[in-house]
């Protein structure tokens, strides 16, 4: 039997996937032969992916201003016509129509306004909209992952908190782990791997990234947050995947992204992406691996094209004898460099209040950039740090005295050797004090 049409679901799959009323469903299959479940024998419904995308077909066509019975009859004459009418549903989330894109964007500024209002049954409710606009691909991609970025945005910007943060990013997992557990079984035997690197907590991607390819058919196995190099490495050993898809959103965890591509070359083909590598290109050719795109609804189809002919791997960018040499006394003497600066922060008027996890936050991006040879990878940190918000008090003027006591310490310990991370340090001081912090 084909796959599309094995009856699969149950009734509360269906509403719980297309967000269409159980005795909605029931209504249009007793009027309109549409959808077609059939029956277990216990009577209870039992529908295949297929109904599932008649389903969402016929609320798109009354989201384009149909009654259910036009859509009906739109149905059949395409049907009659020897035409597919879920070709229509299927398309891609750049092929919305105006007015599509304008309904996708009410009920992600609904679901955002949910989630600020810790309000869990609304923001399901505006999912659930979405879900019998579109598939559930581009629900996900327009509404979920774009309301995080809004709300993560918000955040920075002062305007939200981290608890709002973190139960929108808990809300939004939720709801991709149980469009997961009812994706139909996948057409591929061979698995992939899907990473977080050390130090990388933003999971929601990654998560959405499984679901996607499962949805195209890949046997994706998601691994979650903060997984070591070597468990990564034993994964590969049991589960003997041919691709490793690692994502990460920030720098630091990239240091290990950059371990792992050159730990299993040879081995098993190692993807990669995340938000970290739009925002700097020039990471993608510091990894032994394939950059697999901006959007995550472009990674299925890369895979896909490589499977078939995997690309030459390309060149990777080495790091210089004098970057290696800054690295290894930095490692030698980071301790007392750290116990240095957070003693000079907390002598500073303008530094000895500061949220208690941006020091070590700071350091974290410092010894990344170190390690991946190239200071000016840490630049857009700065420029963060300028426009940092989060709700907090901080003093006008602070983050020129926050990057002396960086300075402070690594001069210190590091003296003349220290000169690539003293040099940024200073280049950007010498910033901050022009441009008065970003305004502020």
């Amino acid at each position: 039997m084909d796959e599309e049409k094995r009856p699969l679901f149950n009734l509360k799959a269906v509403v719980r996937e297309t967000g269409v009323a159980a005795a909605t469903l029931r209504t249009w299959e007793r009027r309109y032969g549409l959808p077609r479940p059939q029956r277990a024998p216990s009577g209870r419904r039992l529908y295949s992916q297929r109904d599932i995308e008649t389903v969402r077909w016929l609320t798109l066509c009354q989201s384009r201003g149909m009654t259910i019975g036009q859509a009906v009859a739109l149905w059949q004459s395409l049907t009659e016509a020897g035409k597919e009418p879920l070709l229509e549903v299927r398309r891609t989330a750049a092929e919305q129509s105006p007015l599509q894109g304008e309904a996708l964007a009410r009920c992600r500024e609904a679901w955002v306004a949910a989630c600020l209002a810790f309000d869990e049954s609304a923001a399901d409710a505006a999912f659930g909209q979405a879900l019998a606009l579109v598939p559930p691909e581009v629900a996900c991609l327009e509404v979920l992952q774009k309301g995080l970025a809004e709300i993560g945005e918000a955040w920075y910007q002062g305007h939200a908190t981290v608890h709002q943060e973190h139960f929108a990013s808990a809300l939004a997992a939720l709801r991709v782990q149980t469009l997961l557990a009812i994706v139909p079984p996948v057409s591929r035997a061979d698995p992939l791997l899907v990473v977080c690197p050390p130090g990388e907590t933003h999971t929601f991607g990654p998560l959405l990234l499984t679901y996607l390819l499962r949805r195209a058919g890949w046997r994706a196995i998601y691994l979650g947050a903060d997984l070591p190099v070597e468990e990564v490495e034993a994964a590969v050993r049991r589960a003997a995947p041919r691709w490793v898809i690692a994502s990460a959103c920030q720098l630091p965890p990239v240091v290990d992204v950059q371990a792992l591509g050159l730990r299993l070359q040879g081995r098993v083909l190692l993807a990669f992406g995340g938000r970290i590598f739009n925002l700097l290109p020039a990471l993608r050719s510091r990894i032994a691996g394939y950059f697999l795109g901006e959007g995550l609804n472009e990674a299925a189809a890369r895979l896909e094209e490589w499977s078939a002919r995997p690309p030459a791997l390309p060149a990777i960018d080495p790091v210089s004898a004098e970057y290696r040499r800054a690295q290894a006394l930095y490692l030698e003497q980071e301790w007392p460099i750290k116990t240095r600066v957070l003693s000079l922060l907390s002598a500073h008027p303008l530094t000895c209040d500061l949220p208690t996890w941006l020091p070590e936050y700071t350091f974290s991006h410092l010894r990344a950039a170190l390690m991946l040879g190239d200071m000016e990878l840490a630049d857009a940190y700065v420029d963060w740090l300028r426009g940092l918000r989060d709700g907090f008090s901080l003093p006008a003027g602070w983050v020129g005295p926050f990057l002396e006591a960086y300075l402070g310490g690594i001069e210190q310990h590091m003296g003349g050797d220290g000169a690539l991370l003293t040099g940024w340090l200073s280049r950007h001081i010498g910033g901050t004090s022009q441009d008065g912090d970003g305004g502020r």
